[in-house]
């Protein structure tokens, strides 16, 4: 009897992880419609705090349905309402719009629904969604700055280049003038970006196509993965990126009742680097032959922080693997963030050091030879 069991818990455990295969957080809609991952953790936000003061959860879905700001989603969401009070499961209803509510968020819900517990459920989908959107959001401001730098004082030095240079270019020649070598120097830049600078803009075009293109392919983004990972400062921060990416989905996993073994097909495949998914996968066949979770991070120890493994060896010690994961999570955001202050930090006066160079250089070049010319016409001064 009790192997008749487990035989059917495995079974039903191997349905959900052949459903975890392709993961998606967000997306698209069902019929083009398109759900703003901020829309979606609203969506959650207020179904979990409605359900959870004793709303029933087809009057806290159509309160979403009334909601003016979600008037785009209403279709989606009062079908969904409709298929709960037609006495459809939740995750069932959900399944429907498999752009929008991806394998893993189904999921999640399922065992929620059988365990009771989903506004807890929704709290931490919720949260993990709101959590990776404020770390991209805060990433993207710490870079904007740099690129903002980048752009201006590229299009700065190019507008001397090509225009300015020239010009002071013409007024010498017709008076005369001797250049010094660094002012030939740039007028020759200058002459080859304004005869040829449709060379650079090609160049850089095949650049961005050949990166585009090796990311395709399976064996290329795994290359360029791989050495992305090696890159010195960089590196460490795509593997703490590629870490907190996993320990995020996991420890919601594992909160919402799933063991580490079934958690880690979902978590490694939200993990968009392809070198750190593929060490996930051997871990989790690894664990399937009885290997444990700490022995095989070790093992894996040039891509998972030591702070990592000793959190985990004390997590399956103390049997709070799940609680545990809250405080690795907590760590790698913080770290995460420290590397990204720490290069915008090193970054911003590099750049702005060498702009200022590369104009004052440019300053230079056009002023000298207007002190020769000055001089050359008050010999007596």
């Amino acid at each position: 009897m009790g192997s008749i069991a487990a035989r059917s818990a495995v079974k039903k455990n191997e349905g959900i992880l052949q459903k975890l295969q392709n993961i998606k957080i967000g997306g698209g809609g069902k019929n083009g419609v398109k759900m703003k991952k901020r829309d979606m953790v609203f969506i959650l936000r207020n179904l979990s705090i409605l359900v959870d003061n004793g709303l029933s959860l087809p009057k806290g879905l159509e309160t979403m349905v009334r909601e003016k700001s979600l008037r785009k989603y209403q279709g989606l969401l009062e079908t969904i309402k409709r298929r709960v009070e037609n006495g459809d499961a939740f995750s069932d209803a959900l399944a429907l719009f498999p752009d929008t509510f991806s394998d893993i968020i189904v999921s999640q819900v399922r065992v929620g629904e059988k365990g009771g517990t989903i506004p807890a459920t929704l709290e931490r989908i919720m949260l993990q969604l709101e959590n990776a959107d404020n770390m991209r959001s805060k990433i993207i401001k710490k870079l904007a700055y740099p690129f903002m730098l980048v752009v201006a004082g590229t299009g700065s030095i190019t507008f001397m280049l090509t225009y300015v240079i020239p010009t002071f270019q013409t007024i010498y020649e017709e008076n005369g003038a001797k250049l010094p070598a660094v002012t030939e120097l740039l007028i020759s830049f200058g002459e080859f970006a304004t005869n040829f600078g449709w060379l650079i803009v090609l160049a850089v075009v095949a650049l961005v196509a050949s990166v585009v293109y090796v990311r395709r392919v399976p064996a290329g983004r795994m290359w360029m993965d791989t050495w992305l990972l090696k890159v010195p400062m960089l590196g460490q921060w795509f593997k703490n990126i590629a870490v907190l990416q996993f320990m995020e989905v996991l420890g919601n996993l594992m909160e919402s009742g799933f063991t580490v073994v079934e958690a880690l097909v979902a978590s490694g495949n939200s993990v968009g680097n392809r070198r750190v998914r593929k060490s996930i996968h051997e871990m989790r066949e690894a664990m399937m032959r009885g290997e444990k979770f700490s022995n095989e991070l070790q093992r894996h120890g040039d891509l998972f922080p030591p702070v990592v493994n000793q959190l985990v060896v004390v997590g399956e010690q103390t049997g709070t693997l799940a609680k545990t994961t809250e405080h690795i999570r907590a760590h790698l955001r913080r770290e995460v963030e420290t590397y990204t202050n720490v290069m915008v930090g090193t970054i911003e006066p590099v750049m702005t050091i060498g702009l200022a160079c590369a104009i004052g250089t440019i300053l230079l070049a056009i002023y000298l030879p207007m002190f020769d010319m000055i001089g050359a016409m008050n010999p007596e001064g």
